[in-house]
């Protein structure tokens, strides 16, 4: 990696940044290839809107982009918390397992400035489970798991019966 040019996310952007979400997808789909088939990731043009996100270019070509929905308020139900969201198609990056936690590292310290002075405190972030050096990066920040989604193909589960319980709606002492 040379210089990275980081710079706010145009609409200009969208293609190329979309292009790079769905290859970043496919590559998961090559480690859980229960998820979907798709043509391709929702639109980013909104992202382009909002002067929220971000896009990291090496040599005029894009290599990174963060982009978040807006800012809203009491986020996780906290009075007084302001969030900013990263979904899971608004953000990637190009490269093995270690460039793109580099390139994270350099995208997030962009976009989280942008999101703080938004005024958004709370930042969430997906990323895909077996791109582990960009969590590494990200937990090096500070970043927690708010939630883990397991995916697994449907079909029935055989468990054990649960017998010896009984579930019912709780009573109401007021």
């Amino acid at each position: 990696m040379h210089y990275m040019n980081i710079v706010d996310f145009k609409r200009g952007h969208v293609d190329e940044a979309a292009a790079l979400a769905f290859a970043n997808y496919e590559e998961e789909r090559g480690h859980v290839p229960v998820l979907p088939l798709i043509d391709a990731v929702p639109d980013l043009s909104g992202f382009a809107d909002n002067n929220l996100g971000v896009a990291a270019f090496d040599g005029g070509r894009l290599v990174g982009f963060m982009c978040g929905h807006g800012v809203w308020d009491n986020a996780w139900g906290i009075s007084g918390l302001r969030n900013v969201f990263s979904p899971m198609h608004a953000n990637g990056a190009q490269g093995d397992n270690r460039a793109r936690a580099g390139i994270y590292a350099r995208i997030y310290q962009a976009a989280g400035e942008k999101w703080a002075r938004a005024g958004a405190a709370s930042h969430g972030v997906c990323l895909y489970v077996h791109d582990a050096e960009a969590q590494k990066q990200l937990f090096r920040y500070g970043f927690g798991m708010r939630c883990v989604d397991a995916v697994r193909e449907m079909g029935e589960v055989s468990t054990p019966a649960c017998d010896g319980y009984d579930f019912r709606a709780p009573v109401r002492l007021c």
